[in-house]
């Protein structure tokens, strides 16, 4: 069954040999846990932790012509798995919602709710009404008392976990480096010690973006030198703060070694997976303060998990009540203008307006070219990258790359990365003569010897030997010989992933002609909101509807974990 379900195109190979390896450790084998443990792979591999064994053939496959009339009985499947040694302690878990599991997700989301509980109990740093933190509070956040920031700030000291959560230009960062300020003075004046501040986000060129946006807003902080002196102005990976190592296999920091901090603080969390943030709460000290911040309305982590979103739920439907703050006042955007309207119109799946937004044809921050007009958008991008690759100095080369972005869904086919970019190459090779001898690259992979993390942008100088800038999150520019490189691959065009945590002054997206079910409200939502003055949407405005329908929902039982954690 198995092998004609993967020749239909329903599972990758792994899925099936997953399912065959475990199967052979049970005598009699059952073809429907197998099928059952397949499908449990699939889940995982598109990024939810779980499969819940009450989805229908249509909702595993909804576009697959070759998919199955109709999977076991539900009732039956639970009993079969439940009667099966492997979910007797063993590589599988069936919780009471039905949900299947392999065992290390079911873990991962336990040991997740486990430390949010543990943390839960931790006592206030302050009390609510405190005179200090009120004169405090006026002081660093002016304004209304019932801001949302000074929301925020008396959250980061009534728990020892709290997060801040809103969209693009919300001021998130402004917003922390004034409650960073907070927790050294409260800090200063409790224990007379300057506290050890860490920045972290999960990528190396949201990191660069955390540290530079602070260095920024600690100019308009109402604080002591002391304390601005003890806020960082550089950010780096979580990765290499926590010490991952073989991919994830293995970190340096943990329970028995925490992280040197007493405030921490993650930046677009939404791309954080269960296993880093188990990892993160686990290296976190006892004693410190972590400030969790992230869009819960971008796209969800590569790896297995939606945490973030997760969070938020369990902190609306659990006891756990991890203080989440929302800011919703945009200062980047003018609401008033199309580029505004499309990212809220978005955010909210309201259709009508989007519709109305693509129809205009007199907007200079939002323009709709149906994908007839697509070679003349490559035309443009071949423009600006032969104004970016005609210079070797990396301040101008990284200057121009910040101005424009060309994204797809995908890496491969018609309108991937790889195509676009390569008629972007066409362009410049006709025009010169010749291929460029400066080529934009993005590091696919993190090397801690050299100091380069997947995400960090280069420049390619051609060259006998070919040398590397890059632009690097905690190193700033810096020289490599190609030949020593981790992986990396050409950035005349990026994917939505790849550009998350990134802005740029204007933005091209290129959607195929057809649907697909990766597209969804929140790709599109990340992929707009990635501009800071303009978007230019190329292909048919169906398509942009129909993912516009489409959430790109999680399967997880990490709110029913926090909840059982706390009981």
């Amino acid at each position: 069954m198995l092998a004609e379900l993967q020749a239909r195109g329903l599972f990758e190979l792994l899925e099936v040999e997953l399912a065959r390896a475990l199967g052979r450790i049970v005598e009699p084998s059952s073809p429907e846990v197998e099928l059952a443990i397949a499908l449990t792979g699939r889940n995982v591999r598109l990024g939810h932790s779980c499969f819940p064994l009450d989805m229908s053939a249509a909702e595993i496959w909804p576009r697959e012509a070759g998919r199955p009339a109709e999977l076991p009985d539900v009732a039956r499947w639970k009993d079969l798995i439940a009667e099966s040694t492997l979910s007797d302690g063993g590589p599988l878990v069936l919780d009471d919602a039905g949900r299947l599991y392999l065992r290390r997700y079911w873990q991962l989301e336990r040991d997740i709710a486990r430390e949010l509980a543990l943390r839960s109990s931790t006592p206030p740093r302050m009390a609510s009404n405190s005179p200090w933190l009120e004169a405090s509070l006026e002081r660093l956040f002016p304004g209304a008392d019932d801001s949302p920031q000074r929301g925020a700030a008396r959250n980061s000291l009534q728990h020892s976990v709290s997060l801040l959560c809103g969209g693009p230009g919300t001021g998130k960062t402004t917003t922390v480096a004034a409650i960073v300020a907070l927790m050294i003075e409260e800090r200063l004046r409790e224990a007379q010690a300057v506290p050890r501040v860490l920045l972290l986000a999960p990528t190396g060129k949201s990191a660069a973006r955390l540290g530079e946006a602070v260095r920024q807003a600690k100019s308009g902080i109402a604080t002591s030198i002391e304390v601005l002196a003890a806020i960082p102005e550089q950010a780096t990976t979580l990765q290499r703060a926590l010490g991952m190592r073989r991919e994830g296999a293995r970190f340096g920091r943990n329970a028995d070694r925490p992280l040197e901090a007493d405030v921490i603080v993650v930046d677009e969390a939404s791309m954080v997976d269960l296993g880093l943030m188990r990892q993160l709460l686990n290296a976190t000290p006892e004693h410190a303060s972590l400030l969790i911040v992230g869009d819960p309305d971008q796209l969800t982590s590569v790896e297995a998990g939606s945490v973030l979103r997760d969070l938020v739920m369990a902190s609306a439907q659990t006891a756990w009540k991890g203080g989440v703050t929302q800011l919703t006042k945009t200062y980047r955007y003018d609401e008033k203008q199309p580029l505004g309207q499309l990212i809220a119109a978005i955010r909210k799946g309201d259709a009508a307006t989007v519709q109305r937004l693509l129809d205009l044809d007199d907007a200079k921050d939002l323009v709709w070219v149906s994908s007839a007009g697509l070679p003349a958008e490559l035309d443009r991008a071949a423009s600006h990258w032969s104004t970016a690759l005609g210079t070797r100095n990396p301040v101008r080369h990284f200057d121009l790359r910040s101005r424009y972005v060309m994204l797809s869904p995908f890496r491969r086919g018609l309108v991937g990365t790889r195509r676009l970019g390569a008629a972007v190459v066409d362009r410049l090779y006709q025009s010169e003569g010749r291929e460029p001898a400066v080529r934009p690259i993005i590091i696919e992979e993190n090397s801690h010897e050299l100091k380069v993390y997947n995400g960090d942008f280069a420049m390619l100088v051609e060259g006998e030997p070919s040398i590397a800038t890059v632009q690097s999150e905690a190193e700033g520019f810096r020289e490599i010989a190609e030949a020593r490189l981790p992986r990396y691959s050409d950035a005349f065009a990026l994917s939505v992933h790849k550009a998350q945590g990134s802005e740029f002054d204007e933005v091209l997206f290129v959607l195929p002609d057809e649907d697909a079910p990766t597209l969804s409200r929140e790709l599109l939502y990340t992929a707009v909101s990635r501009a800071r003055h303009a978007v230019r949407l190329v292909g048919p405005k169906e398509v942009v509807l129909a993912a516009l329908g489409r959430s790109a929902r999680r399967y997880s039982g990490l709110v029913d974990a926090i909840a059982e954690a706390l009981d």
